[in-house]
């Protein structure tokens, strides 16, 4: 799920999630769910706007939402695979430590300093390179989330480049 390769081949149909028994209190849905996969699980929404503002690098990978009891609440949601990544963190001015185990992602990153020459402009939303689940947008992609109101997702402004958030 963090390679930026396509998936759709693969994905089971019918696949499902749930609320978290850690949580039993969390029952309210939003465009964005936080939850312990680490993937994007996201509304048909987020995927709508996306499509609107010509975000073409992703795909949505259809799920249906359960509640604690696997109990069906929702057939509008999905993991949205972002496709592809670009080399934009600036190795030499981001502190970070890497994975020591492969030794060529990064485990831990403390400050990202992005190095906005490497940028493609075309590209919306994307992976970094070195740190594949870190995923960054453009300002015209948060205004657009932000335009429809989107729920359950926070943006944090990246170091070095300020049309960009992490």
């Amino acid at each position: 799920m963090h390679k930026g390769e396509r998936l759709e081949r693969q994905f089971p149909l019918g696949g499902k999630v749930s609320f978290s028994d850690h949580f039993p209190e969390r029952r309210k849905l939003y465009d964005f769910v936080r939850n312990t996969l680490g993937v994007l699980l996201v509304s048909s929404r987020v995927h709508e706007v996306l499509r609107e503002a010509r975000v073409d690098n992703v795909e949505f990978l259809p799920v249906s939402m359960c509640d604690h009891q696997w109990n069906p609440v929702s057939e509008d949601y999905g993991v949205l695979n972002v496709l592809g990544s670009q080399e934009v963190i600036d190795m030499e001015k981001s502190k970070y430590r890497m994975d020591r185990i492969t030794k060529k992602e990064i485990a831990r990153l403390s400050n990202l300093v992005v190095a906005h020459e490497r940028l493609d402009p075309n590209v919306g939303l994307f992976r970094a390179r070195n740190m594949m689940e870190l995923i960054l947008m453009s300002e015209h992609v948060h205004e657009a989330f932000l335009a429809a109101g989107l729920t359950g997702f926070r943006a944090h402004p990246a170091e070095g480049f300020s049309d960009m958030f992490a």
